[in-house]
């Protein structure tokens, strides 16, 4: 597949991902967690048999292990933390217990030559 037929199914597939992860977050927000699940393991299977990328939203959105959507307050809990010089978020999946680490800021420069 070359070119404007790449483009066109590129776009569908992210079209039907977008859609699918609206109703996961919907679903998950429902207490439907099952069904919020197995839309997430839909959207990664459509993603991996088309090779196209989610976005960061989606992506981050999911849960890696059991594919359920991300909603703080509801099916995860978000803190953030610092150590040392780098800060990051720490988002624990409530289904599961799955934690994401995501660096958001380095707070530090160091200007010292090495010795």
């Amino acid at each position: 597949m070359r070119g404007r037929a790449r483009r066109r199914l590129v776009d569908l597939v992210r079209q039907r991902i977008d859609i699918a992860y609206r109703i996961a977050v919907d679903a998950a927000r429902k207490g439907e967690w099952e069904y919020s699940s197995r839309l997430g393991s839909y959207i990664k299977r459509m993603s991996m048999a088309t090779r196209v990328r989610m976005n960061r939203r989606v992506k981050r959105g999911l849960c890696k292990r059991c594919s359920i959507a991300l909603i703080p307050g509801v099916t995860a809990t978000v803190r953030t933390r610092s150590q040392g010089c780098f800060s990051y978020i720490i988002i624990r999946c409530r289904a599961c217990g799955w934690i994401h680490r995501y660096p958001y800021k380095t707070r530090c420069k160091h200007g010292g030559s090495k010795g």
